[in-house]
């Protein structure tokens, strides 16, 4: 059975990248490019978040219906009732992501609204709270106590922000949600979370294609809504059990999109300017503009592929492949 609804998917995925310019048409949903810091020659749909909420829809009917691929057990959630209000998160932030891509939302707002989502998501279904933090390194476990609830909320909002500033060209995106979703197939052996990865490989793989055409942009409403769905399936893999992913591992996934972040953040301000303000000067830019779309996407993976290997399939300590990640950055960053 999961067979048929695989090829489904992949059948409904095709139809649905064929509408991609009338969708966008009707909903007048485009990226305009700019002398600022967009790269593209002419306005790009921003449907990825749109094409992506319709397949987790369809996966969520799927699994409540005729519960082929028991979804609700690949988020940790309990019942029905917790896995429909996921889908309603899900759906407030591709609202959000789509005002956000038509009129451009100030930072502070965006956020508030989308912690204001996280609160009342984590409030009535506390299954996603993280209570500790544990630490394989030095065998250390910290209790959260009461900050669970703020913590959580962090960590959502803090992947959120790593994820909308790393999408930055063609191709990035997908390649990287694709290395985390291959990593948490290979830590977590459930049945349940491998089809699910599958399907939305799957849409990456169309999404992708697009993408490297220039036909199709993620917008800030596929962002917002892969950031909430990666951050569910991480935070239940730590919460799963205590030898499958630790917080070290989770560092190294997101080093090298945390550490530019981070770069930049700081230069802005040392610089009196404006932290939150997009320019050209994120480590994907310096990597385009030096060897080009392909050669560039393959040095931004490199880094997580290798790390993803080498957690995997070697002993090697997680303080010494955090250590290759900076070294692999900072000689990235000589290519200016």
């Amino acid at each position: 059975m999961s067979i048929n609804i695989i090829l489904l998917i992949i059948l409904i995925n095709f139809f649905l990248f064929k509408i991609n310019e009338s969708v966008a048409k009707k909903i007048n949903l485009y990226d305009i490019p700019n002398n600022i810091r967009k790269l593209h020659k002419k306005p790009t749909p921003l449907n990825g978040g749109i094409f992506y909420f319709v397949n987790l829809f369809l996966i969520f009917i799927f699994d409540i219906f005729f519960n082929n691929f028991n979804l609700i057990s690949v988020f940790g959630l309990s019942n029905e009732v917790n896995s429909i209000l996921t889908l309603l998160v899900v759906f407030s932030l591709l609202i959000l992501g789509i005002i956000d891509d038509k009129i451009s939302l100030k930072p502070i707002s965006k956020s508030l609204v989308s912690m204001i989502i996280f609160f009342i998501y984590l409030s009535i279904g506390t299954e996603y709270l993280i209570i500790d933090l544990r630490f394989k390194t030095f065998n250390f476990t910290l209790d959260l106590f009461g900050l669970s609830l703020v913590f959580t909320i962090l960590c959502f909002m803090t992947l959120q922000i790593i994820f909308n500033m790393y999408d930055g060209i063609n191709l990035q995106s997908a390649a990287y949600y694709s290395l985390i979703l291959l990593h948490l197939m290979i830590i977590n052996q459930k049945y349940s979370l491998f089809i699910f990865c599958l399907l939305t490989l799957i849409y990456l793989i169309y999404f992708s294609i697009y993408n490297y055409k220039q036909k199709l942009f993620f917008g800030d409403n596929g962002v917002y809504i892969f950031s909430f769905i990666l951050s569910l399936l991480i935070i239940q893999t730590y919460k799963d059990s205590e030898s499958l992913i630790l917080v070290e591992e989770i560092f190294v996934i997101l080093f090298i999109p945390t550490i530019d972040m981070l770069r930049l953040f700081f230069s802005r301000l040392f610089s009196n300017k404006n932290p939150l303000k997009a320019d050209r000067m994120h480590l994907h830019h310096i990597l385009l503009k030096k060897y080009g779309l392909i050669k560039a996407n393959i040095l931004l993976i490199l880094p997580l592929s290798s790390s993803i290997l080498l957690l995997n399939f070697t002993s090697i300590n997680i303080i010494v492949i955090i250590m290759i990640n900076m070294f692999s950055y900072l000689y990235l960053l000589r290519s200016k």
